[in-house]
């Protein structure tokens, strides 16, 4: 009696592992199913950008001296607008100087000296005419005195006295035409010359001190907004101290420093989708602008050491939210095709070899090697092996094997 109630047990218990392993069969493994189907996909290089001005001044100080005004960090300047100042008492003080030497010096230009210097060659000419016939007739009389003492009627005293007599004559004469010389070589063009140069020199000073006036102040070069300042009010500025950095705000760029394995998928022109880091997301675009001829070294925020080559990006249009030195999303479009077959890029896998995917095909899965080309962060384009609408396995996992029974469940 036991042993058949043990046997009655046993068959029930057999019965329903029959059922179980029935209704298994019946329902399959659940597993996600999707279709193939036709859409776009690009295939893109992804990295971050910083935001920078398309124009950027650094502007230094050239002079010296106490900071008695600063512009601020953010302010709007415009090009030669007043950026900061330095004592000025000084030089304005020399500069008043000169500006009474150069009064001084074409009054004297225009004065009595130039004026009155054909009176004064005349004069002296008049003072040579009169010396001249004074030693005519200091030697008229001497040659008289002389025929005298040879005809014995003059004595030889009064020959010496009319001979000393010439001789002075002729030192007057003589004195005349010397001055008359100088005078006239000093005419009014070298006179003039004298005081042009004095002029001019005196200009030339002034000049220096308004340049140096000039480099007391220090302007804008362009027109932006200050992106940064080093100067304080009440310290002294040195010559060649960076005072400011001025950015044109209203020119953009974005450069994204991007990994060689990856910059060379990259190319002038490529499209580009910029995304701000912000809550709203907002993505526009933009395209590759220059893309620079060599790699430089860069330590990864994980201590690797990468090489990595700078592209520049501009951006179709402007948004409130870019602002210099901030980073947004990058991605560069490096290929791009439209109306191809389309799977979850899950679905795809590598096996022995070779990339397939699972069909399904009368409730049951079908291992199928196919032909994958570009993909993205969620789909792959299957270039063959599929077609469209053919359902697939959106992401098998390793326990799904060819020829077992699957429980479709259309995925989102």
């Amino acid at each position: 009696m036991k042993k058949k109630k043990l046997w009655v047990l046993a068959a029930g218990l057999a019965f329903i592992a029959f059922l179980a392993f029935m209704m298994f069969l019946n329902l399959g493994t659940e597993a996600s199913v999707t279709e193939a189907k036709r859409g776009d996909i690009k295939k893109y290089v992804e990295d971050i950008g910083t935001v920078k001005c398309k124009e950027v001044k650094t502007v230094s100080i050239e002079g010296s001296g106490l900071i008695n005004v600063a512009a601020e960090v953010g302010q709007q300047v415009k090009k030669g607008e007043l950026l900061l100042s330095m004592e000025r008492n000084q030089l304005e003080i020399q500069l008043k100087n000169l500006d009474e030497k150069i009064k001084e010096i074409k009054a004297s230009f225009a004065g009595n000296d130039i004026k009155n210097y054909a009176i004064r060659v005349e004069k002296v000419k008049i003072a040579v005419a009169r010396s001249k016939d004074a030693y005519e007739l200091a030697l008229e009389d001497f040659g008289k005195v002389k025929r005298l003492v040879e005809a014995g009627a003059a004595t030889n005293t009064e020959l010496e006295q009319k001979e000393e007599a010439l001789g002075s004559a002729e030192a007057l004469m003589k004195t005349a035409e010397l001055d008359l010389q100088q005078i006239e070589a000093n005419t009014p063009d070298s006179v003039r010359a004298v005081y042009q140069a004095q002029l001019e020199q005196a200009v030339l000073s002034r000049e220096s001190i308004l340049h140096s006036l000039e480099k007391q102040e220090v302007v804008s070069p362009i027109d932006g907004v200050v992106l940064e300042r080093h100067a304080e009010v009440n310290t002294v500025g040195m010559p060649g101290t960076v005072a400011f950095v001025i950015g044109d705000v209203s020119r953009l760029e974005i450069e994204a420093d991007i990994l060689v394995d990856e910059v060379s998928h990259v190319k002038l022109g490529d499209e580009v989708e910029i995304t701000e880091r912000s809550e709203q997301k907002y993505t526009i675009g933009g395209k590759v602008v220059k893309i620079a001829p060599s790699a430089v070294a860069v330590t990864s925020s994980l201590g690797v050491n990468q090489k990595r080559v700078a592209v520049t990006i501009e951006p179709a249009g402007q948004s409130k939210l870019l602002r210099p030195g901030y980073e947004v999303d990058v991605r560069v479009i490096t290929e791009k095709k439209n109306g191809v077959i389309l799977v979850p890029l899950s679905a795809v896998f590598d096996y022995q070899g070779k990339d397939c995917v699972f069909t399904v095909s009368d409730g049951k899965a079908v291992l199928k090697a196919v032909q994958k080309g570009i993909q993205d962060e969620e789909y792959a384009e299957i270039m063959d092996g599929l077609k469209e609408g053919e359902p697939v396995l959106a992401a098998p996992d390793i326990n799904i094997k060819e020829g077992m029974r699957i429980k479709p469940e259309k995925s989102s």
